[in-house]
């Protein structure tokens, strides 16, 4: 009889408990994953668009003057081929000299170029990541996101599959821009030294 009754008590011990702990909002919270395309979402917002337009702008003469300096190359290599035949040697010669020296030339100023809007250009991609990352931050504990993972790109896929509504790059960027437009600024770019590294675009 006392067998039965502990029996009892126990099992309805264990209803309660299980009944509890149903209630509880720890077991109701099931972990959220989300992921997101960093990369595409840095490059989409509107402050990225405004910093890499700036940059066309800024580099737009550089970029013409190298078509001028090429265009002069190509029209000096087309002089030398049409006039193989009837321009004498000393001519043959100083024209040659002439395109190898404006070649050297558009290859230095080619090769700076590059070099320049390469660097620009991860300074400005570092710059817009770094916030971008910083708000992410406060942006999935708002929506209690238990992992937000990068996804990649489409040529270079981290995760295999994900369901569409999984996908909070858009939404991400959305709010991120609406913040940003919110948020006066001094003009200057600012960058938190203490988060780590934001993703460097593929």
């Amino acid at each position: 009889m006392l067998r039965s009754r502990a029996l009892v008590s126990l099992c309805l011990f264990l209803v309660s408990a299980a009944v509890a702990l149903a209630q509880s909002p720890t077991a109701l919270s099931a972990p959220v994953y989300v992921t997101v395309a960093f990369n595409t979402a840095v490059l989409q917002t509107a402050e990225a668009k405004h910093t890499f337009s700036d940059l066309q702008a800024k580099f737009a003469p550089r970029q013409t003057h190298l078509q001028q300096l090429n265009a002069q190359v190509e029209t000096l290599k087309k002089q030398l081929n049409d006039n193989a035949a009837s321009s004498s040697d000393a001519e043959k010669s100083a024209k040659m000299r002439t395109l190898d020296t404006e070649e050297r030339q558009l290859q230095r100023e080619a090769d700076d170029f590059k070099s320049d809007t390469d660097s620009a250009s991860q300074q400005a991609f570092q710059s817009v990541a770094q916030r971008l990352y910083a708000f992410l931050q406060d942006y999935a504990k708002q929506r209690a996101y238990t992992l937000v993972i990068d996804r990649g790109s489409d040529a270079a896929p981290v995760v295999w599959y994900a369901a569409a509504n999984a996908d909070i790059t858009a939404e991400l960027v959305k709010a991120y821009d609406l913040k940003a437009a919110a948020t006066p600024t001094d003009g200057h770019t600012h960058t938190n030294p203490h988060l780590p590294p934001a993703p460097t675009p593929h």
